[in-house]
């Protein structure tokens, strides 16, 4: 897949969150001695977000990383944060599906991560499943937007 640069378009979430820690998306080539150890991306990344964190239970910082890296690493703890944000919302999509909300967030992740999302659980309305891991989807994408500007404003604050 090529990206073509139009003017005015607006970077994708890998490569803003790259530039709040200081990288490029682009591969350079390393220079220096091998003895020279660099911090590695990833972590530039995670303490890069962590100026994004809104209290103890934020899990924004922890999707945001994840669909920075390409990587599940914080799978548990976001889906069972996102499945008890979706049992607790009041609509009859929930109401009528609620033995599947592990599912859809676990869909909805995926989702957001790239992957293939899973398929239909047997007993779920078909249109039911689309509302539920889109419902998913936006939910993650919306708290990693969130945590990723926090992020940038309170680094921007602390230099």
């Amino acid at each position: 897949m090529t990206q073509t640069f139009e003017r005015g378009s607006r970077p994708s979430f890998r490569e803003r969150v790259y530039a709040l820690a200081g990288h490029s998306t682009w591969r350079e080539p390393a220079q220096g001695s091998s003895a020279q150890r660099p911090i590695p991306t990833d972590h530039l990344i995670a303490a890069a977000l962590a100026f994004g964190r809104d209290g103890k239970d934020d899990i924004g910082p922890d999707i945001a990383f994840d669909m920075a890296t390409g990587r599940m690493g914080h799978h548990q703890r976001v889906c069972a944060a996102l499945g008890a944000a979706l049992a607790g919302a009041r609509s009859r999509v929930v109401a009528r599906n609620r033995p599947y909300i592990a599912v859809a967030a676990w869909a909805g992740y995926c989702a957001v991560l790239g992957q293939g999302v899973p398929p239909r659980p047997d007993g779920c309305n078909e249109q039911d499943w689309g509302d539920l891991v889109a419902a998913a989807a936006l939910s993650l994408e919306r708290m990693a937007e969130d945590a990723l500007a926090r992020a940038g404003r309170n680094a921007r604050r602390a230099a």
